[in-house]
């Protein structure tokens, strides 16, 4: 059984709020091609690359100088189908970060346009290469030597945009002292936050799980919680205190002045109501639980939920997707998709394997 005080776990945890992004300055060195610099600043939409633009190529390599978007234009040009086999793939590659997860299959192929050009023919890659048209969705988003940029692109005037998530890293030129933003991955077509609701729900707690917590609230061991000492804990989790004290009559559904487990149980089972008090209440408490639960597993424990959660029959869509990315490392990349752009990387072939497998062996250490 995990000893776990969850409540004293999510009111002590840390908490990340989300600020501004700060604009990037720009060292005094070499100034990138002009064209790049005027396109990063403009807000319409951008249709394919000019003669001048795709001329830029042939010279254009990551430099301290270029701003994030300036890197994104360099690389939408390079990608567009007009610049296919005249020097865009081996344009883009130069911008492609050293830890890029695809940069060691290149390099082994001896053959970098070649392996690149099989790497876009991915389906999910395809508005990468048949875009007319983009745009900047959003400013750049800075965040401990990452940057995030958010463009849409489409193939005509008409058609509907598709959405594309740059993730840039600073690399530090080598013997300079100074860094440059090269890209380390590219989401696209993820869903928006609407989508994913609608296809992610979160599994409700088991009985167990509600009574262990209950029990912790029911401090008097009476049966029942008090609605004042129910308001103080949804209080010390962020609530505003009018919120949480009509949280407290809302959940105290006979007014008997007590807050059964049937009425608590009810609240929890609430946590797919990602709209209301109730929902995020359930919500925190759910999370915390199995936060509180996933820490106390061995290495073991951990393979064997994600290998079955990938392979076996989903108790809801993209279950295993989600399973997979909880357990990512902060410093994995993975840890930063949704589930489903996750499932599409699980798509891939030399991927397949993780959804496939029949048995596993594993080895002594």
């Amino acid at each position: 059984a995990c000893k776990m005080s969850v409540l004293l776990a999510l009111i002590t945890s840390s908490v990340a709020f989300r600020a501004s992004a700060p604009r990037c300055s720009r060292p005094r060195v070499a100034r990138p091609p002009a064209c790049f610099e005027a396109i990063a600043k403009t807000s319409q939409p951008h249709g394919p690359p000019s003669e001048t633009d795709s001329a830029a190529l042939a010279t254009a390599s990551p430099a301290p100088a270029l701003q994030p978007r300036e890197v994104v234009a360099t690389m939408l040009h390079a990608l567009h189908r007009s610049n296919r086999g005249t020097g865009g793939y081996e344009a883009a590659l130069r911008f492609i970060s050293p830890t890029h997860q695809y940069r060691a299959d290149f390099e082994r192929s001896g053959k970098y346009s070649a392996s690149f050009a099989r790497y876009l023919r991915q389906p999910h890659k395809a508005s990468l290469l048949g875009w007319d048209e983009y745009r900047w969705d959003g400013d750049t988003t800075l965040i401990q030597g990452e940057a995030y940029q958010q463009t849409s692109v489409r193939a005509s005037a008409d058609a509907t945009w598709t959405s594309v998530r740059w993730l840039l890293t600073s690399k530090e030129v080598e013997g300079s002292g100074a860094s440059q933003w090269m890209v380390e991955a590219v989401f696209v077509d993820e869903p928006d936050d609407a989508e994913l609701a609608a296809v992610e729900p979160l599994a409700p707690l088991e009985e167990p799980e509600r009574r262990q917590i209950f029990a912790q609230l029911d401090t008097d061991e009476s049966g029942a919680i008090s609605p004042e000492s129910f308001v103080g804990v949804v209080a010390s989790l962020g609530f505003p205190r009018e919120q949480a004290e009509a949280l407290a009559a809302a959940t105290d559904t006979d007014g008997d002045g007590a807050i059964t487990f049937g009425e608590f149980s009810a609240l929890l089972s609430k946590v797919n109501q990602q709209a209301s008090a109730a929902g995020s209440f359930a919500r925190l408490v759910t999370d915390g639980v199995r936060a509180t639960a996933d820490a106390a597993q061995s290495p073991h424990d951990v393979v064997t939920k994600v290998l079955r959660a990938l392979r076996d029959e989903p108790p809801y869509p993209l279950y295993g997707a989600e399973v997979a990315i909880r357990y990512c490392s902060p410093t994995n990349p993975a840890a930063q998709l949704t589930p489903a752009t996750f499932a599409t990387y699980l798509d891939e072939p030399h991927y397949a394997i993780l959804t496939q497998w029949d048995e596993v062996e594993e080895e002594e250490e």
